[in-house]
């Protein structure tokens, strides 16, 4: 389904029919975590609804949302084997005179939001306009974006929208790398790069609040290779961004977990 009114109007027919609607919220390039994420909504909600939306207004260079991995032969297909009842891929959802934006501005702030201007009010003004269209009455964000669901959560409260925000545990690959669209850019040798910056994360945040920026600062000066563009503090969590090479990574941890 491409069209919002289309997808609007089937929405609508499920709620009266007294289903309930689950929306899962993706850029598309779906992987095995979006696939947690669905069949989660399909044990909960009668309906799920699963967004593949590439927003060009949540990223910060038009190289980087060219480059966005499109796979919709493959999206269409591991979305129907995990319960999608429908995969909505709208074309655009912005007018050419657009001119309404949603903006937090507490939350967005500090770590990927000090680094990216503007990228959470892309972020918040999409998500609103698909709660919109979709009118689902939970909606499942991975926790990997942790900054994000903080924000869209605080968007549900203050704007008093009927729709209720659960957030799914962040999935891994084996080597402790959480899983994104982004990792499909990575070669062999940045793959390798890329599970030894998880490792890296895990293993200062076991250092505690006060040690854990800078023992990660010093073990990325020897793996090599790896970026660091933020190392913070949020509440419990420790949170940290990469690039390896043109490919930004993301990833928290729990101070005092286990190695």
């Amino acid at each position: 389904m491409t069209k919002p009114a289309e997808m609007q109007k089937a929405s609508s027919s499920w709620r009266k029919k007294g289903l309930t609607v689950a929306l899962v919220p993706t850029m598309g390039a779906l992987h095995m975590g979006h696939a947690a994420l669905i069949r989660r909504a399909a044990k909960i909600a009668d309906r799920v609804v699963v967004s593949a939306y590439v927003n060009p207004t949540q990223f910060n260079s038009r190289g980087d949302f060219e480059k966005y991995p499109k796979r919709t032969l493959a999206d269409m297909k591991l979305a129907a084997q995990a319960g999608t009842d429908v995969l909505f891929r709208p074309r655009n959802l912005y007018a050419s005179d657009a001119s309404t934006w949603v903006e937090e501005t507490v939350l967005s702030k500090g770590r990927c939001g000090a680094r990216r201007p503007g990228h959470f009010r892309g972020v918040a003004t999409v998500v609103v306009k698909l709660l919109g269209i979709v009118q689902p009455d939970l909606a499942i964000f991975g926790e990997k974006d942790r900054q994000q669901c903080e924000m869209v959560e605080r968007v549900v409260r203050d704007l008093y929208l009927s729709v209720r925000i659960l957030r799914h545990p962040t999935v891994r690959e084996r080597d402790g790398l959480p899983m994104s669209s982004r990792n499909l850019r990575l070669n062999p040798a940045q793959r390798e790069l890329a599970g030894k910056w998880a490792t890296a994360v895990r293993l200062a945040a076991r250092k505690g609040p006060r040690k854990a920026p800078s023992f990660l600062r010093n073990l990325l000066r020897k793996v090599g290779g790896i970026r660091l563009e933020y190392a913070e503090v949020a509440g419990r969590q420790f949170c940290a961004a990469a690039w390896i090479g043109k490919i930004r990574l993301i990833d928290h941890r729990p101070f005092g977990g286990r190695a």
